[in-house]
C-alpha cells in the first residue's frame, strides 16, 4: 500500500516528479548512508467510459496533458475540451478518466513502457500504414533559431536537472512564441505533455516543431504525425525507420543538433541559410 504521505500529496496535486530516497553513496573508496533525488514512475491507467484504454509507466505530473496528448497522438482524436478526473489507488496506480468516449478501435489495452511504442504491431508496413501525411506548411526557421530553442528547454528540465532521470520533449509555437515543455520518466510520454499541453492552450501544430532531449524513433515520428506536427528536431540520433517513414510522410527530421551542425532527413530538410 501507497505511503498515506504520498496518497495526499497525490490526490492534492502537489507531488513533484521526483522523491528523495534513502541510498548509500560510493566516493573515492568511502561508503556513506545519504540521500538522493529519483524521477518518480508508477502506473497510470486511462479510462473511458469505466473502460480502461491504455496502462502507462510514467511520471505523475501534467496528468491531464498526458490524457489529452495521448489521445491525439495515439489517433483517437482531439478531446481539448475534456475534463479528466483523477483517483489514486491504495497500490499507488493513478486512475485517469476522461468524461467523452474514445473509440480505441482493434488496439488491444495494454502497458505502455518508455521503450515500446510499436508492441502491437506485425511488420514495418503494418506501421507505417493509417498515418497521416503532413500537409501543412513547413516553417521556415534559422538554424541558430532551432539551436537556441533546444537550448531554452535544456536549460528548463528541472526534472532531469534534479534526478538525471527524466526525458523531456517540447513544441515551440511560432504563433505565440511560446516552448510547451515536458518531462517524464518515459519519452513518449513527454511528448503525449507536451503535446496536450499545447492543445489545451488551443494551439494548432501545423507550424510548430518538436524538440526531443533524446533519440529520435518511428514511435515519436509516428506521435508527430497523427497530430499533425511536420518537423522534429532532436539532441540524439534519429533510426532508419523513423527517417524512412519522414520521408514518406512529408515530414523532416533534423537530429544530432548542435551550435554549428544538424542531420537533416525528409522532404523538406532545409533550414534557411543551410541547404545539405
Amino acid at each position: 500500500m501507497i505511503p498515506k504521505r504520498l496518497q495526499v500529496e497525490l490526490i492534492s496535486g502537489t507531488m513533484e516528479h521526483s522523491r528523495r530516497i534513502g541510498v548509500h553513496r560510493y566516493i573515492d573508496g568511502q561508503s556513506k548512508v545519504d540521500s538522493d533525488l529519483l524521477a518518480c514512475e508508477t502506473l497510470i491507467h486511462l479510462y473511458s467510459d469505466s473502460k480502461k484504454i491504455a496502462s502507462l509507466l510514467g511520471t505523475p505530473c501534467d496528468l491531464s496533458a498526458l490524457f489529452i496528448g495521448h489521445a491525439l497522438a495515439e489517433g483517437y482524436g482531439s478531446f481539448a475540451n475534456a475534463q479528466i478526473t483523477q483517483e489514486v489507488t491504495d497500490s499507488g496506480s493513478i486512475n485517469l478518466s476522461i468524461d467523452q468516449t474514445i473509440t480505441p478501435g482493434d488496439s488491444a489495452e495494454r502497458i505502455v513502457t518508455s521503450s515500446c511504442g510499436a508492441c502491437n504491431g506485425d511488420g514495418l508496413d503494418e506501421l507505417t500504414e493509417g498515418l497521416p501525411s503532413f500537409n501543412g506548411t513547413h516553417g521556415r526557421f534559422s538554424h541558430e533559431f532551432i539551436h537556441e530553442q533546444l537550448i531554452q528547454m535544456k536549460t528548463n528540465q528541472t526534472g532531469f536537472n534534479e534526478t538525471g532521470g527524466m526525458h523531456a520533449a517540447a513544441l515551440w509555437s511560432p504563433s505565440s512564441n511560446t516552448q510547451y515543455l515536458s518531462e517524464d520518466i518515459g519519452r513518449h510520454n513527454a511528448v503525449d505533455k507536451a503535446i496536450g499541453k499545447a492543445l489545451l492552450d488551443g494551439e494548432s501544430f501545423d507550424s510548430q516543431f518538436l524538440l526531443l532531449s533524446g533519440r529520435c524513433g518511428w514511435d515519436i515520428v509516428a506521435k508527430a504525425a497523427r497530430a499533425g506536427i511536420g518537423t522534429i528536431v532532436s539532441i540524439g540520433a534519429c533510426s532508419t525507420l523513423a527517417a524512412d517513414t519522414a520521408r514518406l510522410l512529408g515530414m523532416r527530421i533534423f537530429s544530432f543538433m548542435k551550435s554549428h551542425s544538424n542531420v537533416g532527413i525528409g522532404l523538406h530538410s532545409h533550414i534557411e541559410n543551410n541547404n545539405p
